[in-house]
């Protein structure tokens, strides 16, 4: 859980959340409750009641479970006033929470204002603002001004809660979720499908998935061109957010991993990456679409391994907009895509399309591209599209290019067939000799995409000349 930090008294402390690998001080360790070891690695004791708490309130179904342990923190720690600030400070600000409980939140920073006599600034910012998101705005407004006059001579947190009370006196509008609260969402809804029955185990949507075509009608090709704003804003009510559940290390636990796809028919069709839905272990794979609603995918209607490429239909999801795919984009054609980079949900980039290239692997051959536009992890099955908002490719994989030592360098041009048209990807880039190749600095990353005359094979339709 990320360490809940006040905003004032604490200005400019970098916290470390505690997944390094170096070595944990053992004065550190102690704080943190954690065991070091001899050779100085660490080992996790048992959550403290405040860590089991917010454990469980951002565990989906937790809600129950966090109601008791709260309950059990502020009656045991009622005279500790750092135990329940941290409680009602973790409840107000923690944006990982599925479950907060506000009620808890001003009865532990009541609390602690009672136990330090009203005297100490940090206590009180959390007294007000637990007072303003529980609807006493002018009580909370109060309570801030008293933070102010407690700051003393420390002119930075001073200007810090002034800051904060001038959008209490005058709140901005709000902006909505963030990222993180909307993949939390996206987790939430996929345990709710699970246990309403409506989920399909992704080993069974792979058992019954077939290699053919199958069959759909392919969407016109648009032909007028779009301005930036008119693209992103045409495409991004296509693109989906896919997401499956892998089982974490405690039983009956999720982990949600997250990529991208694309309305292809509005009949609730969307295309995505075959390594996306190549998940056996996953209880459900869902996709929520631009308008945020989450859909279950039911069936695989078709897949292609090797083209790395699965159509999936969508349970109850209707009058989509679809994307339409045309195949004869050139090299130097300017694309685009749009997908979730790392969590970053919707981000467009451009770029142009950088070269075609054979791919052979297993007696199997086929065509790829690069391109410039730039995607991560979480990119996987996102369109990359022309200037009219047409898929002219599909976001497959990136590969990075390091620099070589001479020995290496020279292995590498010796051993590899100059003749023979294949191009790396994905982990075979490390393959192409069998001695060692030892990176060096990081020269440049090739962007692996699918071109949309797969797609449109997959589905039974024409190849169709961009325009």
């Amino acid at each position: 859980m990320p360490i809940a930090i006040h905003p004032c008294a604490r200005l400019g402390i970098l916290v470390l959340v505690a997944c390094c690998v170096w070595p944990v001080p053992a004065t550190w360790a102690a704080a943190a409750g954690v065991t070091v070891e001899d050779d100085g690695t660490t080992a996790s004791e048992p959550l403290s009641p405040v860590d089991a708490y917010f454990e469980a309130a951002a565990r989906p179904g937790g809600a129950a479970d966090a109601a008791a342990l709260g309950i059990a923190v502020v009656r045991d720690h009622a005279a500790d006033a750092l135990v329940l600030d941290t409680l009602a400070w973790g409840i107000l600000t923690d944006e990982t929470l599925l479950h907060r409980d506000l009620p808890l939140a001003l009865r532990a920073a009541r609390l602690a204002h009672q136990v330090t006599g009203g005297t100490d600034v940090e206590v009180a910012e959390t007294l007000a603002r637990a007072l303003v998101m529980t609807g006493s705005r002018d009580d909370g407004i109060a309570m801030h001004r008293r933070a102010i006059d407690l700051c003393g001579d420390d002119p930075s947190t001073r200007l810090v809660l002034r800051e904060i009370l001038a959008e209490y006196l005058q709140p901005p509008a709000d902006p909505g979720p963030t990222d993180g609260a909307v993949i939390r969402r996206i987790e939430a809804e996929a345990c709710g499908l699970i246990a309403s029955g409506r989920a399909v185990a992704v080993s069974r949507l792979l058992d019954e998935a077939d290699v053919s075509p199958c069959r759909l009608e392919p969407v016109a090709a648009a032909a007028a061109p779009l301005t930036s704003e008119q693209l992103f804003e045409k495409v991004r009510r296509s693109v989906v957010v896919m997401a499956a559940l892998e089982p974490a290390a405690e039983p009956g636990r999720y982990e949600v991993t997250l990529a991208t796809g694309f309305v292809i028919h509005p009949s609730g069709v969307v295309a995505t990456n075959f390594h996306v839905v190549d998940a056996p272990e996953s209880p459900v794979l869902v996709a929520m679409t631009a308008d945020g609603v989450v859909h279950p995918v039911t069936k695989l209607l078709a897949v292609s391994p090797f083209a790395d490429l699965a159509i999936c239909q969508l349970d109850g999801a209707e009058a989509l907009p679809p994307l339409a795919c045309v195949s004869g984009a050139r090299p130097g054609q300017r694309i685009h895509a749009l997908s979730h980079p790392d969590g970053g949900l919707y981000t467009l980039t451009d770029g142009i399309l950088s070269r075609y290239f054979v791919h052979r692997a297993d007696g199997q051959a086929k065509t790829m591209f690069t391109t410039t536009a730039d995607f991560a992890v979480g990119s996987s099955g996102g369109p990359l599209v022309d200037d009219r908002g047409n898929v002219v490719g599909m976001v497959s994989s990136t590969l990075a290019v390091y620099a070589q030592d001479e020995e290496a360098a020279g292995r590498r041009l010796h051993e590899r067939p100059e003749d023979s048209g294949d191009e790396p990807a994905g982990d075979e880039a490390t393959a192409v000799s069998d001695g060692p190749l030892l990176p060096g600095d990081f020269q440049m990353g090739l962007n692996m995409c699918v071109p949309a005359a797969d797609i449109l094979r997959l589905i039974g339709g024409e190849a169709s000349a961009g325009q």
